[in-house]
């Protein structure tokens, strides 16, 4: 399952499906499987847990604007692209590839709600930030 879909990103960007591609269902699922890559490199090995991250442990609707804006920067924008001068397309995928680096970061410093003792409910304890660029004793 993916962490967004095509409603969350016309609530963004109200006419993404209305450009010229009607559809883009099928980028959800890799924005999902970037952003857990992301958080396997950014935030798991920071986190101290043993083995390997279980994405089914993480509350998706956390990552839903951050899936939105990496839709938007990574597959819908460039597929609408001619990538000529003056291409508005262009200018938005750099505004979005921006806002998602916001996001997952924003996130990341709120603390990644992750249920490691599967127990259906994400504690405070489970919810610990992880800030980047911090020294760690």
């Amino acid at each position: 399952m993916a962490f967004s879909t095509d409603s969350d990103l016309t609530a963004v960007m109200p006419d993404a499906t209305q450009l010229g591609i009607g559809s883009f269902t099928d980028e959800h699922p890799k924005a999902r499987a970037d952003i857990e890559r992301d958080l396997r490199i950014h935030w798991w090995s920071k986190k101290g847990l043993s083995g390997e991250m279980d994405a089914s442990l993480l509350t998706e609707s956390q990552w839903t604007l951050s899936a939105v804006y990496l839709v938007l920067w990574k597959y819908a924008l460039p597929q609408l692209s001619t990538w000529g001068a003056g291409d508005r397309f262009v200018d938005m995928i750099d505004f979005y590839k921006g806002r998602y680096g916001e996001e997952f970061e924003a996130v990341l410093r709120d603390g990644v709600e992750y249920d490691a003792d599967d127990d259906s409910t994400v504690t405070n304890a489970e919810k610990i930030p992880v800030h980047s660029g911090r020294l760690a004793r």
